[in-house]
């Protein structure tokens, strides 16, 4: 099988990178060729070109006036699918909405959200929403030996954004006192945020390959290095983005809650509760929107060294056997009632 895979930027440090790099992996170790096209004007020719049997879009990416042009692959043999959210943000051209309402320009819609927030996608658009959570990627999230560099009391590997911004004023600069504290990601100092502009002029220029190359000096823990800082700290922190709204719940289960134990980490997690669909509480630990409940559980765990490891292992089994790429691959050829092909 033959997977094209649509990302505009796929060398930048935002989650759909990693995302399509985890279902790069996903398919190839299942044995299937993936390819990665990043221009609007080089899809109808790499469709021609490679004639894949899957191709997935965004519909936050996927101009509108291409759509129907990608359905003529569909109906030669090539399975659209398309990411979609609900309502459109302002970004999304207003004709996506009505060509949504008309026609079937994918054949599979999906996304990581959870389908209590997807309901009027379905009621207004009349197409089946599917979930496709997200996963840790098989060929880098796995537990490993502990290594001394990266063995902390607590640590956190994400982005600093406005919306985390409870977070990191409750939970993560009063962890920091006392304790081995580090704090990974970006925009977390100056020097990033100007390498930041300077990827994105670069990119509006064109200049992809300067982009590329300052983004590369922007990794703070090298990918292959996430699995040794998530096996050796004693609890890894994660918390889920706010909606836009401001409403809680959240509806989608970052890509954290299951890289972190998939690594061999312990996790103290923010309340979502759709995470319970996937981990049950003696696998993963939660905490609300309290701060004293976060240092508490914080403070709790770091003198429990053996409950703390119970929980990380239970965790990590669950992890490793129902939450990797490779499942998500599997989801999807179930949907496409497309037998898997074994390999080995």
């Amino acid at each position: 099988m033959k997977v094209l895979y649509h990302l505009p930027y796929w060398k930048g440090l935002g989650a759909d990178r990693w995302i399509c790099e985890g279902w790069k992996d996903g398919f190839e170790e299942l044995g299937h060729g993936f390819h990665i096209v990043s221009q609007d004007k080089d899809i109808l020719h790499a469709l021609e070109a490679i004639r894949p049997t899957l191709f997935f879009s965004a519909v936050n990416i996927l101009h509108p006036d291409l759509a129907t042009s990608v359905r003529y692959w569909g109906r030669k043999g090539t399975t659209v699918l398309l990411w979609v959210h609900w309502p459109l943000e302002a970004s999304v051209p207003r004709r996506w909405r009505d060509l949504l309402m008309q026609e079937d320009v994918a054949d599979i819609y999906f996304g990581e959200r959870e389908p209590e927030q997807m309901a009027n996608f379905e009621l207004e658009t009349g197409k089946k929403y599917h979930v496709i959570p997200n996963a840790a990627n098989p060929r880098v999230h796995f537990p490993t030996q502990s290594v001394g560099k990266y063995e902390y009391d607590v640590v956190y590997l994400g982005a600093n954004l406005p919306n985390k911004r409870w977070f990191v004023e409750n939970v993560l600069q009063p962890t920091r006192a006392g304790r081995r504290v580090a704090i990974f990601g970006p925009g977390w100092n100056v020097t990033d945020h100007v390498l930041r502009a300077i990827s994105k002029a670069s990119r509006l220029a064109g200049l992809r390959g300067i982009a590329q190359c300052v983004d590369r000096h922007r990794i703070s823990i090298p990918p292959d290095e996430e699995n040794l800082l998530y096996s050796s700290a004693k609890i890894s922190l994660n918390f889920h983005e706010r909606e836009p709204d401001g409403s809680q719940p959240h509806y989608i289960v970052n890509q954290r809650t299951f890289k972190i134990p998939a690594c061999g980490g312990f996790q103290i997690c923010d309340y979502v509760p759709a995470i319970r669909k996937y981990f049950s509480d003696d696998e993963v630990v939660l905490a609300s929107l309290d701060a004293r409940e976060w240092h508490d559980k914080i403070e709790y765990y770091l003198a429990h060294d053996e409950e703390r490891r119970q929980i990380q292992a239970k965790g990590t089994k669950r992890a490793l056997q129902e939450h990797l790429s490779t499942n998500r691959v599997r989801q999807v050829l179930s949907l496409l009632g497309i037998q898997e092909r074994h390999v080995g």
